[in-house]
């Protein structure tokens, strides 16, 4: 029987689990530390940076600070647990982490999306609009608050509908505790993923690609007033040239 994502998978039938060698497991689970250790480390060091030295605080190291705090919480309460459950094939951690690590790892994608979406056209305005100078500090932590709201808001879905709950492991009829999502709905996880694709990829890659796009055409496709003063004073000289044979072959 074919699971919908609306109700347990007791009565179903799945595979059995695939064996994972013992020393593969410590491996990724080095490697794994490894990288959410970094990544805590790391980005932490850069937001310290950006708030002690008050000639960083620049709208762009601003957003960047964002950046790397949406990193901070994706390898603190997303990487750790969620890479076990893979290798694992089965919930082995508290079960209110099962909705806390989706979810954490849902809005650190969506606040790091919309940040790099926003420098991208602060990027833009202060190219082509030079006057304007891009957002203002005041226009950019309005434009923070509304990206963690939004961010939030688009991942509560999986705060609500991941659960843990027995599934069969083998034929034996002997269950594991999994973590899975149960949507109200069984259309209801299909719209949302489509959702997620929209606000995560297809919207933000159209937005940066056209302002990065422009920004390199104002930069590379269009000539300096300097050569264009440059070439203008060349063909002048030319031409007093021709003037000047002129008048010697008419004297």
């Amino acid at each position: 029987m074919e699971w919908n994502g609306t109700e347990p998978l007791v009565n179903s039938t799945i595979s059995d689990l695939y064996p994972v060698p013992v020393g593969i497991i410590a491996l990724l689970a080095i490697l794994y530390g490894s990288i959410s250790v970094a990544a805590i480390i790391g980005n932490s060091l850069v937001i310290s940076v950006i708030i002690i030295n008050k000639k960083m605080q620049t709208v762009t190291n601003i957003f960047i600070a964002n950046l790397a705090f949406a990193d901070v919480i994706l390898g603190m309460f997303t990487i750790p647990f969620q890479f076990q459950a893979a290798l694992l094939q089965r919930w082995v951690v508290a079960d209110f982490m099962c909705w806390v690590a989706p979810f954490v790892k849902d809005l650190s994608v969506n606040i790091s999306i919309f940040t790099l979406t926003c420098i991208a056209i602060d990027r833009y305005i202060a190219v082509l609009y030079p006057l304007k100078a891009g957002f203002k500090k005041s226009v950019a932590a309005v434009i923070l608050v509304f990206i963690w709201v939004f961010g939030t808001v688009s991942s509560i879905p999986q705060a609500l509908y991941m659960k843990v709950t027995q599934v069969p492991e083998n034929a034996t009829g002997k269950t594991k505790p999994f973590c899975r999502p149960f949507f109200p709905h069984k259309d209801f996880g299909r719209y949302y993923f489509v959702y997620l694709l929209c606000i995560q990829y297809i919207l933000p890659l159209i937005v940066i690609n056209f302002s990065y796009i422009r920004i390199a055409y104002r930069i590379w496709g269009t000539k300096a007033p300097g050569d264009y003063i440059n070439r203008r004073d060349d063909i002048r000289a030319r031409n007093r040239k021709k003037v000047r044979r002129i008048l010697l072959y008419n004297i």
